[in-house]
């Protein structure tokens, strides 16, 4: 009798939360697990060889830390970190460790503004300059127009000039506004005609620039009428959920969150391991520096010092930079969570929604797709491009800076989303990881703790079949919430308040 007393009881539970929560759609769970395919191939990888391979890439080539997330079918399906994101402080990469996400920062960047075009507040074709205080033009073409197509395209002709470009110690002091002024018109404090532009006119000639990206967070000011920094917390950080995700770090708690960026540099010395081994050249095949050859024992200590169990090489090779900021902060200077991140990267996946909020329709996300100057490069969409890696065309965004390298990239052919954040600059070991992650997540199915229905959507209707399984006296893995290898009523306890949290 209690036990059908207390079934009744969870049932009602259970109803009066469907009915409150009748519009939930999606689901995110930190118990993951995965199931092998059954027609999986012979270069399968499974998590176990997977996590071996990340760890042996992270000790040879030297990386402080790293921040994993695998999205599959529209769910976050994967994650993992790996190392420090604070080597002096022993501070662990943990999933509210927030990196720089450097140029990756410009995908956001560039929603912002074309929810604005969503909104009718201004057209792709029109020109800047009608929505500026201040007139930008080209000095070497000044009829020519420049327009929002152009500077989300790469094509607008404004150049980076890196000797008016510095990096802060925190964030800069300059406002926006004053900053790109300044930078872009003539007699400005920080003009210089061939500098800052190029000798192309606006729409000919490709050259990627952090300003162009820059002055779209400045045009989402003018035309909103609100701080770049707050419309986007505003109107995509907060509607996605992205917690810890901010543009300055005046805006963050806790420092201590964040992680140090790090430069691996040779050191000098007279062995492999006051050299350095974890700089990788591919005319080498120990993954030594050079110029450990020179003393001979690269290959022969490469086991000892470098390989997987070794001791790795001097920490004084790291050159450790402060949490650093810029003036053109729309281009570079976000700083997230790989959750946070992957939440936005998944709206890209599901036609512009997470969670029921929707950030840009299915056919503003088509117009991101599309590769408006083909003549001048046929990867280049709105910000975000296309590149082909490993016999795969994935259409996303990488970011590389000052100890910062970082990868956000989509396979639309197989609904599979990878976030790679890193506090290191070895680009070789980032993309053989992404590749290596990208196998792993084509050749497994993936289900989550508590998806009794394997629809990839945690809900009322997992714990009503829990609770059948609990009342039929049947196990399943997936239904054993707390890990104790029963399926009981703790479990199903456990299920509600994780559906409640979502």
């Amino acid at each position: 009798m209690l036990k059908k007393n207390i079934t009744i009881f969870l049932l009602l539970c259970v109803l009066c939360f469907q009915i409150l929560n009748a519009n939930y759609t999606n689901r995110e769970s930190k118990n993951l697990i995965f199931r092998d395919n059954c027609n999986r191939q012979e270069n399968f990888r499974n998590e176990e060889e997977l996590l071996e391979f990340i760890e042996s890439i992270i000790q040879t080539h030297m990386i402080p830390g790293l921040s994993i997330v695998i999205v599959k079918n529209n769910s976050i399906v994967w994650e993992n970190y790996f190392g420090y994101s604070n080597l002096n402080e022993n501070i662990l990469v943990d999933e509210d460790s927030m990196f720089i996400l450097s140029s990756i920062s410009k995908t956001i960047t560039a929603t912002a503004l074309l929810q604005l075009y969503e909104d009718g507040l201004m057209n792709l074709d029109d020109s800047i300059n009608d929505y500026l205080p201040f007139n930008v033009y080209n000095p070497n073409y000044p009829l020519s127009t420049i327009t929002f197509k152009m500077l989300l395209s790469h094509v607008s002709s404004i150049k980076d000039n890196w000797s008016v470009m510095p990096y802060y110690n925190g964030d800069s002091d300059l406002e926006l506004g004053y900053y790109l002024e300044q930078y872009l018109t003539t007699g400005g404090l920080f003009f210089d005609n061939s500098s800052n532009f190029t000798n192309s006119i606006p729409g000919s000639e490709f050259n990627y620039s952090n300003i162009g990206a820059a002055l779209i967070g400045f045009l989402v000011e003018e035309i909103s009428n609100q701080p770049f920094n707050e419309y986007c917390m505003e109107n995509i950080f907060e509607p996605l959920n992205m917690e810890n995700t901010f543009w300055f770090l005046s805006e963050i708690d806790s420092i201590d969150s964040v992680a140090i960026p790090y430069q691996y540099q040779a050191g000098i010395g007279d062995s492999c391991f006051e050299i350095g081994c974890g700089i990788y050249d591919e005319g080498n095949e120990c993954f030594c520096d050079f110029a450990c050859i020179d003393f001979g024992d690269c290959c022969l200590d490469y086991e000892e010092v470098c390989g997987e169990n070794g001791s790795g090489s001097s920490l004084d090779n790291y050159i450790e930079y402060s949490n650093y900021g810029y003036s053109d902060y729309p281009s570079g200077q976000l700083r997230t969570t790989s959750k946070s991140l992957a939440k936005f990267m998944m709206t890209f996946m599901n036609d512009g929604i997470y969670q029921n909020n929707q950030i840009l329709s299915i056919d503003t996300i088509d117009l991101i797709k599309n590769i408006y100057y083909p003549e001048i490069n046929s990867n280049q969409g709105l910000m975000w491009y296309y590149k082909n890696q490993d016999g795969r065309t994935l259409f996303g965004h990488n970011g590389g800076d000052q100890g910062s390298l970082n990868e956000m990239f989509i396979s639309f052919s197989n609904d599979i989303g990878i976030v790679l954040l890193s506090n290191s600059t070895n680009y070789d070991a980032i993309i053989r990881i992404e590749n290596a992650l990208l196998d792993f997540a084509e050749e497994n199915n993936f289900s989550f703790i508590g998806d009794l229905n394997n629809d990839l959507i945690l809900n009322v209707l997992d714990v009503i079949q829990l609770v059948n399984l609990v009342l039929n006296n049947q196990y399943d893995f997936v239904g054993d919430i707390n890990n104790d290898e029963l399926v009981n009523i703790l479990d199903i306890i456990e299920l509600i308040n994780i559906v409640i949290a979502l």
